[in-house]
């Protein structure tokens, strides 16, 4: 059953005319780790931003469980909200500089349930942490003051604090170090295996939507070229522009699988 999806949606930014997108469709399903694989520009960001209800399309609808998310509206849509969470590329520029990274946990717990008291937001937040393979006393510095992988185990684990069902990962390892990277892909699975949630995987590497995801849309100037099985890539790619992807994450495209 779909959780998440849009049908026929299209993007065209008003201030200079650029279609960025066009006809797009995509469902995730319960449970589910989707892929949107792409060049820069080819508009997958602009997917993620759209069915997570950040911008608004030219044209088509985004679903929640069926229901047109633009009709959405009170506790219907902070409902929403609380419910499909994001893990942005760059995490320090998400984050208030002026918080510490207790209170930039402790704010989503604030806002969605007004009637929580101080002690409980701040045993939250020290558990969240270390979900996250952070220790607690981390939390008295502010964003600044830590390292890139750092600040997006504390991105990831104000994604996962209100147990959303749909994580939107934008790019979320492309600006960290190899040795990081792998450590928070890591994570991400651990995440996706100790919860329900769904997770739309955004990346321009093939090599991890692959290590993370169920199935793949590949997306080039502004369209779906193809949805494909992550275990069966080579042997389901049709598109020229797949296999030009699939080269560049593994050598010689072979036609035979790699996992």
């Amino acid at each position: 059953m779909s959780v998440l999806s849009c049908a026929d949606v299209s993007k065209v930014f008003q201030d200079n005319g650029y279609e960025a997108l066009n006809r797009v469709s995509v469902e995730i399903g319960e449970g589910e780790a989707v892929g949107i694989v792409g060049e820069s520009g080819s508009g997958k960001s602009t997917v993620g931003n759209i069915i997570g209800g950040l911008e608004k399309p030219t044209g088509g609808t985004v679903f929640y469980h069926g229901t047109d998310i633009s009709g959405l509206k009170g506790e219907a849509l902070r409902s929403f909200r609380r419910s499909v969470q994001y893990i942005f590329q760059d995490p320090k520029g998400a984050m208030n500089p002026y918080f510490t990274l207790r209170r930039v946990l402790m704010e989503p717990l604030q806002i969605n349930f007004p009637g929580i008291g101080k002690r409980e937001m701040e045993r939250r937040a020290a558990e969240i942490a270390m979900m996250v393979n952070l220790p607690p006393s981390i939390l008295d510095a502010h964003p600044w003051e830590v390292s890139g992988g750092e600040a997006q185990r504390i991105a990831i684990a104000r994604a996962i604090l209100l147990e959303p069902e749909v994580i939107i990962a934008d790019e979320c390892v492309s600006a960290l170090d190899l040795s990081i990277q792998a450590e928070v892909m890591n994570l991400l699975r651990r995440i996706r295996k100790d919860t329900s949630a769904s997770f739309l995987f955004i990346s321009h590497d093939l090599s991890l939507v692959r290590y993370f995801c169920d199935r793949v849309y590949v997306m080039r100037y502004g369209r779906i070229v193809e949805c494909l099985d992550c275990s069966r890539m080579e042997e389901e790619a049709q598109s020229e522009y797949t296999k030009i992807l699939l080269e560049d994450a593994y050598g010689e495209y072979q036609g035979n699988s790699h996992r």
